[in-house]
């Protein structure tokens, strides 16, 4: 009886090997090959579930978001009775590079947001995905103060590239957020 595979969880794994390959040697560097080998398997595996570079890296972009959802969903549930500041703070924080899959992610999205600034198709990728961030944000804070969301959002965002680079650790990015954070919700 042949094997059934798992179209779903192969893609994800050829969208990790993505993110590894783009946090080591940078997004220009991408290959289907070097994915490929990064993830362990062969070139027409990848090229099975993906024709082209473009269509495995906004593959890749998706994932990263249902990935950086799934994260965020565990830290709320652990949460009792969260305030809206606490899931406001939640999913900022989430976003800041904190950990190994935070930081990873950081270096992914600084890479996908270069690509976009010359790629109309990762542009609107991007802009997507800040409208329904920032949708969710702004539904956290009270009326008056939801054009906080904007500028807590993109506080975060350019906080990214200082953290990877060490002139801020997490623990002072977040300290900053977190002032942020309490004129937000003043």
């Amino acid at each position: 009886m042949p094997k059934k595979v798992d179209a779903d969880e192969r893609r994800r794994t050829i969208a990790e090997a993505v993110f590894r390959v783009i946090e080591t040697t940078g997004s220009e560097a991408v290959s289907l090959r070097d994915v490929a080998a990064e993830a362990g398997v062969s070139m027409g595996m990848v090229q099975h579930y993906f024709s082209t570079k473009d269509e495995m890296l906004m593959f890749a972009l998706d994932h990263m978001g249902e990935r950086v959802g799934r994260r965020l969903q565990a830290r709320l549930a652990a949460l009792p009775d969260p305030t809206p500041k606490q899931v406001t703070r939640a999913m900022l924080t989430e976003m800041l590079p904190s950990t190994k899959e935070s930081r990873q992610e950081a270096a992914v999205s600084i890479a996908f947001f270069n690509r976009a600034v010359a790629t109309p198709a990762y542009a609107a990728a991007l802009r997507d995905g800040y409208r329904r961030l920032l949708t969710l944000l702004a539904a956290q804070l009270p009326p008056h103060r939801q054009h906080e969301a904007d500028t807590l959002f993109f506080l975060t965002q350019g906080l990214l590239g200082p953290v990877l680079l060490g002139h801020f650790t997490a623990e002072q990015a977040t300290a900053l957020l977190d002032t942020q954070l309490d004129r937000a919700f003043a």
